[in-house]
């Protein structure tokens, strides 16, 4: 680790850096007194949390490291956690966040046949016109996504809570310098955010959380926007908070209708805070719904300007996102909003063949 970081800061340091006194202070630097983020794992279960360990994403030898955490798992593999960022190069050497994987697991199956329902374009764009016109309620969503609100709701709110306990346990992580000294900038969608965000709120409630944080990037997050419960991340980000939102998520939307904030979700609007940290983009003319966070993590990096592996470069007609620093007065927004349209309905016999057997549970539930 010594020659790697004698390569990083220069030759002349390389023979001081092998000294015994040069080994302890790279140790302190890179967390190789510790043994480092790599292969470390939670040892007991602490709280309600199960499964807490970082995973290697890229390896190096690097002065600042990048850690990502993902929303959900589609699929039950080994790459699960990593698969959506392997487009992030930021720096060369990254981990992601291992946890909670069983409700992961659970929550992303689920989430999947709640899309497939909305299969049909008309109805997917009625509903994403719908919560751009910011008139969506209760009343208007579909009888048959209302149908599966009992299917969804019970994982969402597991992942909700559990999410939070790992955003704190993070933040331990994290201010015990397993990383070592050195600057960490974080990544998250949906529920990774959510991770986060309460690592954050965690930090900032510590008096010895500062000079940890370099940046963090936020997308589709289910936290709130309201600048009260942001302004404290100032006393531990250093650099930029981005906040990546969709206007027309309305999966995102559905899944906090029944909460008094669901129009105030950072995943859905901007963050109206007067800081030079704050950075809100409009991904909406990227992400067409929640769901596309996992398929289009390369796309959302390019346009923010984050360093990405050369073979995800020649995505030249992405377009851009509107951005709005909060010091702003507004949000710019890249097209007017829709005419306002009432949503269809769609009846169980309407549902895809994918869908099957939920139709079957659904049937027996109502008869």
């Amino acid at each position: 680790m010594a020659a790697g970081a004698g390569a990083i800061i220069g030759g002349t340091g390389a023979a001081a850096l092998g000294s015994v006194a040069g080994v302890a202070i790279v140790g302190s630097l890179f967390g190789a007194a510790g043994a480092g983020l790599a292969g470390y794992k939670m040892k007991k279960r602490v709280g309600e949390v199960e499964e807490f360990a970082f995973e290697v994403l890229t390896s190096g030898d690097d002065l600042h490291i990048s850690i990502v955490v993902s929303g959900w798992l589609s699929a039950d593999n080994l790459e699960a956690f990593r698969e959506p960022w392997f487009a992030l190069h930021q720096s060369k050497e990254q981990y992601c966040l291992r946890y909670e994987s069983r409700y992961l697991l659970e929550l992303g199956r689920t989430l999947q046949s709640l899309v497939s329902l909305a299969v049909s374009m008309a109805v997917k764009e009625v509903l994403k016109t719908t919560v751009l016109a910011g008139v969506l309620t209760a009343i208007a969503w579909p009888a048959s996504l209302l149908s599966l609100a009992s299917l969804i709701d019970q994982p969402w709110a597991v992942c909700l809570r559990r999410s939070a306990e790992v955003g704190r346990l993070l933040a331990d992580t994290m201010i015990g310098r397993r990383q070592g000294k050195r600057p960490v900038t974080l990544f998250g969608f949906s529920l990774g955010a959510r991770v986060i965000y309460y690592c954050l709120e965690e930090m900032a409630k510590r008096n010895d959380s500062a000079g940890i944080i370099e940046d963090v990037i936020l997308l589709g997050a289910p936290v709130t926007n309201c600048t009260e419960s942001w302004e404290p991340f100032a006393r531990v980000v250093s650099g930029k908070i981005i906040n990546g939102y969709c206007r027309g998520d309305w999966l995102l939307n559905f899944l906090h209708r029944t909460s008094s904030v669901t129009f105030n979700i950072a995943g859905l609007k901007p963050v109206d805070w007067t800081d030079r940290r704050m950075v809100n983009v409009d991904l909406t003319e990227i992400v067409s719904g929640h769901f596309d966070y996992t398929n289009k993590i390369g796309e959302i990096l390019l346009v923010l300007g984050i360093k990405t592996k050369p073979a995800d470069s020649n995505c030249s007609s992405t377009p851009s996102p509107s951005r709005s620093r909060s010091s702003l007065p507004g949000c710019n927004l890249n097209s007017a909003l829709p005419e306002t349209v009432s949503c269809c309905q769609l009846s169980l016999q309407e549902l895809p063949e994918s869908c099957g057997h939920i139709k079957k549970r659904l049937t027996m539930r109502y008869k």
